[in-house]
């Protein structure tokens, strides 16, 4: 028997929320939750994260063919590491 502790999960705050929108006595339609849907539907699949590291990689790609605004080395050597441990600028 396997016993998993360690907290809730990624996307329970925004479930809560969700539900507490979809529950609540002030609630005329689901419309009105749309955003707290939203915000839980991106929490699950992250396809708005995506595109935008998607756009940000483009983007620095862009730049370094140009040589205008921030190119990925200058970007890589200014983070301490941090981009070299997300993957995001290799």
């Amino acid at each position: 028997m396997v016993v998993r502790t360690g907290g809730t999960r990624k996307c329970f705050y925004e479930f809560q929320t969700l539900v507490a929108c979809y529950t609540s006595a002030d609630t005329s339609s689901k419309k009105v939750c749309t955003p707290q849907y939203d915000d839980y539907f991106e929490c699950l699949h992250g396809y708005k994260e995506r595109e935008k590291a998607r756009l940000m990689m483009q983007q620095l790609k862009e730049n370094e063919l140009t040589k205008k605004g921030v190119t990925a080395t200058e970007l890589y050597k200014s983070g301490n590491g941090v981009y070299e441990n997300l993957k995001l600028v290799e």
